[in-house]
Parts: structure tokens; C-alpha cells; sequence
């Protein structure tokens, strides 16, 4: 089972963008992992964002489906 999410990935299993997840998480209102920033990964275009799965199921409160890849779409 994947252990790490992108924010696309993310944004699917909770229902919203990507765009808000990335938001929230660069802003520290929402805990999922963690935002590396553009300026220490050196490529100067766009942060990093990395989504625990632990953190992403407490978030959720239940465990992840995985809908997005063929999970079962009524779990």
C-alpha cells in the first residue's frame, strides 16, 4: 500500500483541489506532512508537498481508499 501522497492524491480522498490542500498545508492549517520549500529543493518553480498516509487517515478519520486507482468506490 502507498505510504506517501501528492496533493492531487490527497485532494481526491477528501473531497476538494489540489490547490486547497496545497494551501493549507503551506499555511500549517492542515497537518498532512510536509511542504519543502522551492528555494531548498533549488529549482526555483514550485514546492515540493509530501502526504503521510497516517496523517492523511487521521485527517480523514477513517482509512484510505485509494478510489482514484481502483479502490472499491462504495468503501
Amino acid at each position: 500500500m502507498k505510504e506517501l501522497f501528492n496533493a492531487v492524491e490527497a485532494a481526491r480522498e477528501i473531497g476538494c483541489t489540489a490547490q486547497k490542500v496545497r494551501e493549507r498545508m503551506k499555511r500549517k492549517l492542515w497537518d498532512l506532512g510536509e511542504v519543502i520549500p522551492k528555494e531548498a529543493l533549488g529549482n526555483g518553480e514550485k514546492n515540493e508537498y509530501n502526504i503521510f498516509r497516517y496523517k492523511l487517515e487521521r485527517f480523514l478519520g477513517h482509512p484510505v481508499t485509494g478510489r482514484w486507482k481502483g479502490g472499491d468506490p462504495s468503501a
